[in-house]
């Protein structure tokens, strides 16, 4: 890792994201590659030791240069993003398949010599929301301090976990302010990409991390996915009828819990998630 060099850290937070078993749609790991590509970035080296990856899971790529063929062999890249705001760090790459324990211990020893305010891990789940619904972002702590500063919920899951899971725990063990965040992707379009997904997780961040992201046309896209899967839909009246029970089920739970604050906020979230990347007001657009 190069880190010798890098000039004073402001603020830092850092975005962790893994595809695999918790990124349905590949929603979070491209929502992470996302913010890589907007914004100018510094490339701190990579985790590629081959203990940690089964290559029958997780192929090597052959690639083509001016120079000639070379493997792309599976890694986590760690970027360090200058954003106007603060600095993010930005951890992306595919799920470990072996050895978790020593790969967290690895990772987590290059993140903690950077000293970072906050560590967000990003995860996509297959839920029964409706694809015509804002897409639910949940968000989880073990941190009583971080629970109590951004209001979040606490975790209290008991069962199988992947990779984020175990991140989440050591990190927490080793004193670092650390979350997960979860968005609902529905699971009868669960193949990537998601781009409703991401335009959820990069809304939610803004919030969590005090920052405005280039949204670029992840809503114009969000808005083509809808009306792609709106006119699968209606082909099969099973699947349409399926669908409209689920927007009947989160309508009334929404109403349910609606208060002023909610609704306000909600509001909010969706016109920061209109902008476009320069935050310009063009208003309101369906959804």
């Amino acid at each position: 890792m190069r880190f010798e060099h890098l000039a004073p850290l402001r603020d830092l937070a850092v975005i962790i994201a893994f595809g695999g078993w918790n990124d349905a749609g590949s929603a979070a790991s491209d929502t992470a590659s996302h913010v890589l590509q907007k914004y100018e970035r510094v490339e701190l080296g990579v985790i590629d030791d081959e203990r940690y990856f089964d290559y029958q899971a997780t192929r090597p790529f052959m690639r083509r240069s001016p120079d000639g063929p070379y493997i792309e062999w599976p890694s986590i890249s760690l970027s360090l993003v200058r954003h106007p705001d603060r600095d993010v760090l930005v951890v992306v790459g595919p799920e470990p398949s072996l050895l978790w324990r020593s790969f967290a211990t690895e990772l987590i020893s290059n993140i903690k010599q950077l000293e970072p305010k906050l560590v967000v891990l990003l995860g996509a789940m297959l839920s029964d929301t409706p694809h015509s619904r804002p897409l639910p972002v949940s968000m989880y702590t073990l941190d009583s301090g971080l629970r109590e500063l951004l209001d979040l919920e606490p975790s209290d899951y008991e069962g199988p976990t992947g990779i984020i899971g175990i991140v989440n725990q050591m990190l927490i063990a080793e004193g670092l302010p650390t979350a997960s965040m979860w968005v609902a992707i529905p699971h009868y379009v669960a193949n990537p990409p998601s781009p409703k997904g991401q335009q959820a997780l990069l809304s939610r961040l803004e919030q969590v991390l005090g920052l405005s992201l280039d949204y670029d046309d992840l809503p114009d896209e969000a808005e083509k996915w809808s009306a792609a899967v709106d006119e699968l839909s209606s082909e099969d009246p099973d699947v349409a009828e399926y669908i409209e029970q689920l927007e009947d089920a989160k309508d009334a739970h929404d109403v349910e819990g609606a208060t002023g604050d909610t609704i306000a906020a909600e509001f909010e979230r969706y016109l920061r998630g209109r902008g476009d990347g320069r935050r310009q007001d063009k208003g309101p657009h369906r959804n």
